[in-house]
């Protein structure tokens, strides 16, 4: 995790983090929604440091093949 970090951390700023967040997340990832989410996440972080940890704490599930759902994340 941490070389996966400081990699992502390295690319946002080669890519203009943090003088244009938008655009180094875009050359992160070329979606629009995900620069706007993370955006969102950063902006009510900063608003209220606590949020991290009830953002921390989702749940993330996926859909399978079969048309069913499978959770991903934690116990």
């Amino acid at each position: 995790p941490r070389d996966a970090i400081m990699g992502a951390a390295n690319l946002l700023r080669a890519s203009g983090a943090p003088g244009s967040y938008r655009r180094a997340l875009f050359a992160y990832n070329h979606s629009q929604l995900y620069v706007n989410a993370v955006l969102r996440y950063a902006r009510r972080m900063q608003r209220d440091p606590t949020a991290f940890y009830a953002f921390h704490s989702w749940q993330v599930f996926v859909r399978t093949p079969a048309g069913g759902e499978r959770r991903i994340t934690g116990p």
